[in-house]
């Protein structure tokens, strides 16, 4: 007997999302008592799906693919290898064959490199101006360095700008109004910019070293033998800031559960695997991409509800990763939870954004820092999330005392 899939009530429900933001799945499927409910979003009709049943449909690739056209609802985070599941724009960058071509071992470990060379010039920095928002000088700090990383070059006198517009990028559909107007301007000033970049090498008139992305992107030949179109090219580079940039809010996430949770830091220092069982919690409990987005690619039927070709499937992280069915105590930030579980949160598995979290939480243990009294409160409608005031912190280091 085919069982009806639960309908939210109302016609559309776009207001009460961009007002609960992450909380909006979990709100309606704790009312309805449901893992599985229908719903209408920006007038779009789709399902909304939690907890790890679900999570194994979502990421069956003969039955889903990610969904391109509302990515603007999701951020592109590099979270898992195989499968569907990768939470947008990296799943879309796996199909591509220069994706597979230019994202090589060694590019992994030169991103690293850097990360860790723009750790220690923070650091400096930070011994002659201790006052610092930490989410403003994690965001600075990896714009600059995945564009080094990418080959884009940034003129110093373009350096605040250029930073600038690619955090107001970052930020997506949680911006409307003005602030949604600005971030599109950023966007455009970004486009135009990249475009001359890549016209300009082509044309010779800039130089980049060959075995960057903007080069291997702007000469990548298809297989009848072309070039992809400038505007390909741009589209592809800026998928890969925002996921990359966007990354630097796991530090930040790092750091504020440091705060939160002082007495873990000396177990941190000494012991690996509890490291990784740090990054697991931090992505688990503060939940930084809400949803994952995804279609059907055929009909079929699941716990004996029908799902129609070409259904859009929006998969609740946040809720699943807070399931009082899957975790214990889920509204507790306990790393230990890890030790004794396989599990993921968020389907997050060994990658190259938790390897550049794990050298990030290395710098993070090596300091010392003053928190001055403050809130930590994060939008729940701002995507990625973040501290609304951002955290501000005075780095403590020898001479503090006496520069104070």
């Amino acid at each position: 007997m085919v069982k009806p899939i639960v309908q939210d009530k109302g016609m559309d429900h776009t207001i009460d999302f961009l007002r609960d933001g992450y909380f909006y799945f979990s709100k309606r499927m704790n009312e309805y008592q449901e893992d599985v409910i229908g719903s209408r979003i920006f007038g779009r009709k789709l399902v909304m799906l939690r907890a790890d049943e679900a999570a194994d449909l979502v990421r069956d690739t003969s039955k889903f693919k990610a969904e391109r056209s509302i990515s603007e609802l999701s951020t592109g985070l590099l979270t898992e290898e195989n499968g569907v599941f990768y939470l947008a724009d990296i799943d879309y960058h796996q199909e591509k064959a220069w994706f597979q071509e230019v994202f090589t071992a060694e590019n992994r470990e030169e991103l690293e490199a850097i990360i860790r060379q723009r750790w220690q010039e923070r650091i400096e920095a930070w011994k002659t101006n201790p006052s610092i928002n930490f989410v403003t000088e994690m965001e600075e700090m990896w714009v600059i360095a995945v564009c080094n990383w990418l080959g884009i070059p940034i003129r110093a006198n373009n350096l605040k700008q250029r930073t600038t517009d690619i955090q107001e990028f970052v930020q997506l559909f949680s911006k409307y109004g003005l602030n949604r107007w600005k971030r599109n301007q950023a966007k455009n000033r970004i486009e135009k910019w990249l475009v001359f970049l890549v016209r300009q090498l082509r044309a010779g008139g800039v130089h980049v070293d060959e075995d960057k992305f903007l080069y291997k992107l702007s000469w990548y030949e298809d297989e009848s033998g072309r070039i992809l179109p400038i505007k390909t090219v741009v589209e592809e580079l800026l998928l890969l800031i925002r996921t990359f940039v966007a990354s630097s809010r796991w530090v930040v996430f790092s750091q504020l559960a440091l705060i939160e949770n002082p007495q873990l830091k000396e177990r941190l220092r000494i012991d690996q695997k509890y490291v990784g069982c740090f990054i697991h919690e931090v992505i688990r409990y503060y939940s930084m991409v809400p949803f994952s987005a995804a279609k059907t690619q055929e009909q079929f039927f699941w716990k004996d509800m029908f799902f129609e070709k070409n259904q859009l499937v929006l998969f609740d992280i946040h809720g699943t990763n807070h399931h009082p069915g899957k975790w214990s105590q889920p509204e507790l930030f306990q790393p230990d939870r890890f030790l004794v579980s396989d599990t993921s949160p968020g389907f997050v598995k060994e990658s190259v954004i938790m390897q550049l979290m794990k050298v990030s939480l290395s710098y993070l243990l090596q300091t010392d820092w003053i928190v001055p009294n403050q809130e930590f409160t994060c939008r729940g409608t701002e995507i990625p999330a973040r501290p609304k005031n951002g955290i501000r912190l005075e780095f403590y280091h020898e001479g503090f005392l006496e520069d104070n």
